[in-house]
């Protein structure tokens, strides 16, 4: 069984992929294209990144409040009681949408950073 890479994997070399790829999967999306001079989709991603980013947190904050006003309120927070919440902000769509939106965003700027083009090859 052989393994078939493509032509712009060969002509650059597996490191610049390696290293987008961490980039871009343990950094943040949009870095590893940034590596591979892709700065266009770079950028796009970085700050889709970043609004999905923020509006998950934001939606998370304002679910984890509520929750704890609504239901909480005169105890003090506690262990069991912030388990219980985040429990109950898992399952609301609010979190989820964004959340996963971000997970999609974050998981194709690492397959697309370690898979796809890269720099041209250098001129002799």
């Amino acid at each position: 069984m052989s393994l078939h890479l493509p032509a712009s994997i060969l002509s650059v070399g597996r490191s610049v992929f390696i290293k987008a790829f961490l980039l871009s999967a343990f950094v943040f999306p949009g870095l590893g294209q940034l590596y591979k001079q892709d700065q266009g989709k770079g950028i796009l991603l970085i700050l889709l990144a970043n609004l999905l980013l923020g509006t998950t947190a934001l939606v998370g904050v304002i679910l984890f409040s509520q929750e704890y006003l609504a239901v909480y309120y005169p105890k003090p927070l506690t262990g069991d009681i912030i388990r219980a919440i985040l429990a109950s902000m898992a399952t609301s769509p609010m979190f989820l949408i964004p959340g996963g939106l971000l997970l999609a965003v974050w998981t194709y700027g690492a397959l697309d950073a370690g898979l796809r083009g890269g720099p041209p090859p250098p001129e002799a």
